[in-house]
């Protein structure tokens, strides 16, 4: 595989996870998206990898189990001469200038806050720059698109975020942690919208127009996200992106059958929701979000992180210049995480 011209930031990536079973990510490993290898030949520049919670974690469990995810989060950084923690914008730069790896963790789901701004702060100490407010299941504080029930905050004035879900987005604005609406309902997107006073990001998540999953973003949530200055990362999940995978996929009550496994996936479509989203948003709204090791199917072809270059060749194909593709692969990140300090 031929290498590209341009670096890659990854937005989201579950790849914690096999570092936690015990997987050595220094060098190739066997069923896994993510590993040094595969970084380095698809150019990527910094990987955000996600210390995800999962919803039937005990409230009380919540944040300890956090933290053990980024503890191992931290170790990976530090463990090979190629990777480097990475927290700022400047810091970015100065790894992808250096021909390095930058490692930056994120923390999916808000549960693992544990209703405590104390605690949110403690994950901003440990040098965390993103969080997914909530996963499958609702919090008190903060509706998913997923989660099962009505949400009804406490108050009549909002419709997907509580009284404390208004002063959680409060603090992460003060914090410098960047608010992810990946998983939100659309709800709780509207309300974040309105009260963030900085862009934010919906790291994984694709068009709804051409796959009418309830994790991707409408065309009025695009818009407002480019209008805004913030970002949407396009997912790599098979059922985000094909609607005929994913009918198939909820069909079989989410598991991956013959029938299921038998719909032909292009790695085109994710090119076509590139062009989607930056048709509908415009092009310094789309970034990555590619939920490796965190997806149950990919599109053919898709190997793993050493298949940016492939996507490159693909967005070249169809007239991107390089400024647009620079744009996508990494510059708009940058440019949200500067304005987030």
């Amino acid at each position: 595989m031929s290498k590209g011209s341009h670096k890659v930031i990854d937005l989201h990536c579950d790849s914690v996870d096999s570092l936690m079973a015990g997987k050595d990510l220094r060098k190739a490993a066997a069923g896994v998206h993510v590993d040094v290898p595969r970084l380095a030949a698809g150019g990527v520049g910094l990987q955000v990898f996600a210390a995800y919670v999962p919803a039937d974690t005990k409230e009380n469990e919540a944040f300890s189990y956090a933290n053990k995810k980024l503890d191992a989060i931290d170790a990976f950084a530090r463990s090979h001469e190629l990777l480097f923690p990475v927290e700022s914008a400047a810091e970015a730069r100065a790894v992808i200038t250096e021909k390095k790896i930058g490692i930056m963790a994120a923390v999916e789901n808000g549960l693992a806050i544990e209703n405590s701004l104390e605690k949110l702060q403690a994950f901003r100490r440990r040098k965390v720059r993103i969080m997914t407010l909530v996963h499958f299941q609702h919090l008190p504080w903060a509706a998913s698109s997923t989660g099962s029930g009505t949400f009804t905050p406490p108050d009549s004035h909002s419709k997907g975020l509580s009284v404390f879900g208004e002063r959680v987005i409060d603090a992460m604005n003060d914090l410098g942690i960047i608010p992810d609406l990946s998983h939100a309902s659309d709800a709780a997107f509207w309300d974040v919208l309105r009260r963030s006073k900085k862009p934010i990001i919906a790291s994984h998540s694709c068009a709804y127009s051409l796959c009418a999953s309830k994790r991707n973003l409408k065309d009025d949530q695009l818009k407002a996200l480019g209008d805004s200055g913030g970002l949407a990362g396009v997912n790599f999940f098979s059922a985000f992106l094909s609607e005929t995978f994913r009918l198939s996929y909820e069909k079989s009550n989410y598991s991956l059958t013959n029938d299921t496994a038998s719909v032909q996936v292009p790695l085109t479509l994710i090119a076509d929701h590139i062009d989607y989203m930056v048709n509908i948003a415009g092009e310094d709204c789309v970034a990555l979000g590619s939920d490796f090791d965190g997806i149950p199917a990919a599109p053919e072809g898709v190997t793993g992180s050493d298949f940016y270059p492939v996507l490159e060749a693909e967005l070249k194909s169809r007239g991107y210049t390089e400024k647009r593709i620079e744009k996508i692969f990494s510059g708009n990140f940058l440019r949200v995480l500067e304005e987030w300090g």
